[in-house]
């Protein structure tokens, strides 16, 4: 049986799998990745972010749904459109494990951050 090999995560994949996992079990949608990620260094921008959450997708590394029901601050009778919410797959969680194991191997690359 051929083992099939754990696909690679480009620096934005990684950002949001890593985001993805820290939320788990709940999911979240493209514009709260962006501002999850604006307090760090390495920041998801708004136009690149449901691209590459679309590139996840299609690779397996993310599910995603629309919304079942509003969220909280959404009065009965408002407008809503419902969001597309995003998971991170067994899969994903896969690729950010060997990223991160990868990295771990590099004398001193994460000294000091």
């Amino acid at each position: 049986m051929k083992k099939t090999a754990t696909p690679k995560l480009s620096l934005n994949e990684a950002i949001i799998a890593h985001l993805l996992r820290q939320s788990s079990p709940d999911p979240l949608f493209g514009l709260e990745l962006v501002r999850r990620s604006s307090t760090g260094k390495l920041q998801l921008k708004k136009g690149t972010i449901y691209v590459t959450l679309e590139r996840m997708e299609k690779k397996g590394l993310v599910l995603s749904e629309l919304e079942t029901s509003p969220p909280p601050h959404i009065k009965e009778g408002d407008f809503y459109i419902p969001r597309r919410m995003y998971r991170l797959t067994p899969l994903g969680e896969q690729a950010l494990a060997g990223l991160e194991e990868a990295v771990a191997q590099i004398p001193g690359f994460l000294v000091g951050s």
